[in-house]
């Protein structure tokens, strides 16, 4: 009789079975079995499921979203390129926000159409863009107060999986191996973000620091190609939006993705960023580099005025260091985290 070699026992479970004989639970399928099942009749996850990679081009052509009367973005056009972080500025309600839902698929366009990659974006629903990689984050950061910070980031990471409650349940051999990807991925994103003192505790008894990097962390999870944030650093001091400077660098270089940022900080959004949009009253007034924006005498009459002080509200950070703790101080807040991709 031939001699079998060892092998891991999940991928026993998983071979092939004698031919004529009925397939075993979770047992592996011929390449032209379809669908693919766990032997119960629930559908299995195909392991090499094609997905897009790579930073995503996005272009906006002749937008406009109305609410009755009021034209909230007003046939604007942009293009935001691979790879680039791109910075929207501007005063209260001059359409900011109300952009980055529209791309994501919140609010429907009134005219104009939005291109992912030379795709048009208006039959998409927020579910089907986020499997396309456009991620997207909220001003209130959004977390579950309840949950620890590894179960949240379990959450977020099993989100992103296909899965069958009943595989799950009888622990057959490829749930087995997803549970253990998906620690992984959790633990590795933890660490890199200094999370690990933090990781039992529960997000709603953290500072908006910590509870903002926390948030970061599962946007990593989600594998953005196209990454929309929406005032990462709102309401939190000013010490620790300068660390999120080098905390945002990182986190598109982990993610190798496509960022547009929406922040009122504007010496972050001009350290930040290779393209600066800025936008009153639902239009854009002037896009170009850093430089040429601050020096455009219609981006200071719109939002950026004559103040040398409102150019440098967040200082430059030290070179050769790492990013400082982001959490808050004072009673109730977990001081010096340190917490920093």
């Amino acid at each position: 009789m031939r001699r079998r070699d060892a092998a891991d026992p999940d991928d026993i479970a998983g071979a092939a079975p004698p031919a004529g004989a009925a397939p075993r639970p979770g047992a592996a399928l011929p390449t032209d079995a379809a669908p693919l099942t766990d032997g119960y009749g629930e559908s299995r996850p195909s392991d090499k499921e094609t997905k897009r990679e790579g930073p995503a081009r996005l272009e906006i052509r002749d937008l406009v979203v109305s609410f009755g009367g009021l034209r909230a973005v007003d046939n604007v056009s942009a293009t935001v390129e691979p790879g680039t972080i791109v910075g929207l500025i501007g005063p209260n309600g001059s359409g900011k926000t109300t952009l980055l839902d529209t791309i994501s698929g919140l609010v429907p366009p009134t005219e104009g159409s939005l291109l992912l990659d030379g795709e048009d974006l208006g039959e998409y629903i927020p579910e089907e863009r986020a499997e396309l990689g456009v991620v997207r984050s909220f001003q209130d950061c959004r977390l579950y107060p309840e949950l620890s910070v590894e179960d949240t980031l379990l959450l977020y990471e099993d989100s992103h999986r296909r899965v069958s409650v009943l595989a799950t349940t009888l622990q057959l051999p490829w749930a087995r191996r997803t549970e253990r990807d998906k620690r992984r991925a959790v633990d590795r994103v933890i660490a890199s973000f200094g999370l690990e003192r933090f990781r039992y505790h529960l997000t709603g008894h953290l500072s908006t620091g910590t509870r903002r990097v926390v948030d970061l962390a599962s946007i990593v999870l989600a594998g953005p190609r196209l990454l929309l944030l929406d005032e990462p650093t709102a309401g939190i001091a000013q010490r620790e939006a300068e660390a999120f400077i080098p905390l945002l660098q990182r986190l598109q270089e982990v993610t190798g993705s496509t960022v547009l940022l929406v922040e009122h900080d504007v010496p972050l959004v001009f350290e930040l960023c290779s393209t600066v949009i800025v936008m009153q009253t639902g239009t854009v007034v002037v896009s170009g580099s850093p430089d040429v924006v601050r020096e455009d005498p219609r981006a200071l009459a719109a939002y950026l005025g004559a103040s040398d002080a409102a150019l440098n509200v967040t200082g430059p950070t030290r070179a050769g260091t790492d990013a400082g703790p982001v959490a808050g101080s004072g009673p109730g807040t977990d001081a010096g985290s340190g917490a920093a991709v």
